[in-house]
């Protein structure tokens, strides 16, 4: 996380170019953040419509055809242990699907790029009004900050999404990729700059 460049005031913030850089960043962030998961959201959507259909038509097949075939059988091999093994294979489908979790991880993704939406809206909104029009800059930072780092916590976006979130938002001149897309950026810090004082301050002649 950058350095905030701002001027203090009565133990306040306030709104300066160095800030809006930094909002600036964490825009492009959630952006990028946003894009991943709905791609992972719609992966793993995917996968787990995949095992439900996988199931349910498996399920009907043994069960029909079970109740057709009775007690028929070949050289003493009946029919209904054919569609018992699918009945287990089922069971085993399900197992699986629910220790892989992607219906889960489906709403959790879902969940996140909608957070991520309106993080980046709130920024979008917030750096094109003027700063005189602007809500408290503290007050905001602290609300952002405690919002991104809840985005972030603990979720795991797979590798190929984020491969593809570089390929595609690195095109853009000037554009700040999230360090989870594998693209390291220079840290900036504080660097003094002519004060922006308030107006009720500002000394005229």
């Amino acid at each position: 996380m950058s350095v905030l460049e701002t001027t203090e005031v009565h133990g306040g913030l306030l709104w300066s170019p160095a800030i809006d850089r930094l909002l600036a960043k964490w825009c492009d962030h959630a952006k990028c953040y946003e894009w991943m998961h709905a791609e992972a959201f719609s992966l793993y959507d995917a996968r787990a419509r995949s095992f439900m259909v996988g199931i349910n038509c498996l399920t009907a097949v043994s069960g029909v055809s079970n109740v057709i075939a009775g007690g028929y059988s070949f050289g003493g091999f009946q029919i209904s242990w054919l569609f018992g093994g699918i009945s287990i294979f089922v069971s085993t489908l399900n197992i699986l699907q629910d220790k892989l979790g992607y219906a889960s991880r489906s709403i959790l993704h879902q969940r996140l790029a909608a957070d991520w939406a309106r993080i980046r809206t709130e920024i979008e909104e917030v750096v094109t009004i003027p700063y005189e029009g602007r809500k408290d800059c503290k007050t905001f930072l602290k609300f952002i900050k405690a919002d991104i780092n809840a985005a972030q916590k603990d979720v795991m976006i797979p590798e190929d999404i984020r491969d593809a979130c570089l390929e595609k938002f690195n095109k853009i001149e000037g554009f700040e990729l999230p360090d989870i897309c594998g693209q390291l950026g220079h840290t900036e810090v504080y660097t003094a700059a002519t004060p922006l004082l308030p107006r009720e301050t500002s000394n005229r002649d």
